[in-house]
């Protein structure tokens, strides 16, 4: 019974190594903490204001835009006010306010409660005419979309080549499927957050960006860190020579997987609970990501391979990042085994790394899909497509799904390859 469970003590034996090691957590800090600068920099008040009052209207009389909407919304109407505890207030009492209750004029009108930031310029009354300008009228508008535009213009690009023009046919072909049935659920007449819903859904896109940088970063760096540790502390060759020893790679690269997964959750937390605290989801997290008011680039529909609300668009994306920050620590577990130097593995995945970015760009820039397609096909590759994940991707993707299967496809063949370099350090001659 014992030595089952001597793997799992061998494990939160190095885990507790890479714990005492105060660079990790300068490091962790750190990021934790530009994050925090730069979503407090980027974020105006008069945006989460516009935000956290559609969140709002949309708990209080429904999230679907359209002429019931329209109507009630005209019942809480600007001569409601705003108060912080039920009493009139001035436009400038409602502007320094945290928390604001909209009141219809009549008794048994709907009551909005908002949390508009002490530094917003707007007053509710501001909030609900822009509300109204952007959603009256609305209709569906996916519709009326026309996918042959988007389809001619990537076709285009490809003309000459019979096999990438077949994949980008097959693709718009699926592409137009799912405008056509996110048409007919409604997708495109969720509210979301109204004209707020771009910019935040575009704030949180860029942070997450970041995010996924730090995060790879950081699991390279406790990787090498966990298979370095020996040869820093100058005993390595002490281990190394028993087989017991050898035998402890496998919980040092367990520990380094799993000090990835607990690093990647703490900086995710120093994002999401902060936002949780300036944004109310509430009646936003529900809505269709395929809103009208949630674009790509600001042109066209955001239109995913998955029914996707904002909520589940964003733990997917998360998901997403989770699995690529793990690809990385794999990749620098099978350089640590064969190169042993914890500066040597850090140097050559920078390297890796720079020269996957310059094939996939030159790639682009001579028109060459293939190239870009072949040399993307890494979590690299899957991390330059970010801003667009679980969308069409344009001349980027052959096929739909193209991020997550290259993230699937890249952990396993860096599982399969870290066996194999695994298999070569057990019989490999250390002594030297």
């Amino acid at each position: 019974m014992a030595t089952h469970l001597q793997p799992l003590r061998f494990t939160g034996g190095e885990l507790v190594k890479i714990a005492r090691l105060p660079l990790v957590w300068a490091v962790i800090v750190l990021c934790a903490l530009v994050n925090l600068l730069m979503a407090a920099a980027v974020t105006p008040a008069n945006t989460v204001a516009r935000y956290n009052y559609a969140s709002a209207v949309a708990v209080a009389i429904g999230s679907k835009v359209g002429p019931e909407f329209d109507r009630a919304l005209t019942l809480i109407g600007p001569s409601g006010g705003a108060t912080s505890s039920g009493s009139a207030a001035s436009p400038r009492d409602a502007a320094q306010s945290d928390t604001e209750t909209v009141r219809d004029a009549k008794p048994t009108g709907p009551v909005i409660i908002v949390r508009i930031p002490k530094e917003s310029t707007m007053t509710a009354d501001e909030l609900h005419r822009q509300l109204t300008a952007v959603t009256r009228g609305a209709t569906n508008t996916l519709a009326g979309y026309d996918a042959t535009t988007t389809r001619d213009a990537m076709l285009a690009q490809v003309a000459g080549d019979p096999a990438a023009t077949w994949l980008m046919q097959r693709k718009y072909d699926a592409y137009a499927a799912r405008v056509a049935h996110l048409a007919s659920t409604g997708a495109a007449l969720d509210l979301a957050a109204g004209s707020a819903t771009d910019p935040t859904l575009n704030h949180w896109t860029n942070m997450t960006g970041y995010l996924f940088f730090e995060t790879c970063t950081l699991a390279v760096l406790l990787m090498a860190l966990a298979l370095g540790y020996e040869r820093t502390a100058g005993t390595e060759q002490l281990m190394m020579a028993t087989r017991v020893g050898r035998r402890l790679i496998a919980p040092k690269i367990a520990a380094g997987l799993i000090a990835s997964t607990i690093a990647y959750l703490l900086l995710v937390a120093a994002i999401v609970i902060p936002y949780l605290m300036v944004f109310d989801v509430r009646g936003v997290w529900s809505a269709s990501v395929t809103s009208q008011f949630n674009t790509v680039f600001g042109q066209r529909p955001f239109v995913t391979w998955w029914d996707l609300t904002i909520g589940q668009y964003l733990f997917v994306r998360l998901a997403l990042g989770l699995a690529i920050t793990l690809c990385f620590a794999l990749f620098t577990a099978v350089l640590g085994l064969l190169l042993r130097n914890t500066f040597a593995v850090a140097g050559c995945v920078g390297i890796a790394v720079i020269l996957v970015i310059g094939v996939v760009g030159a790639a682009h820039a001579t028109g060459l899909p293939w190239v870009a397609w072949i040399g993307g096909f890494n979590p690299v590759g899957v991390l330059l497509l970010r801003e667009q994940w679980f969308t069409e991707l344009g001349l980027d993707a052959p096929t739909a799904f193209w991020e997550t299967g290259v993230t699937v496809c890249s952990l396993v063949y860096l599982t399969a390859a870290l066996a194999a370099a695994r298999r070569a350090f057990r019989h490999k001659d250390l002594a030297a």
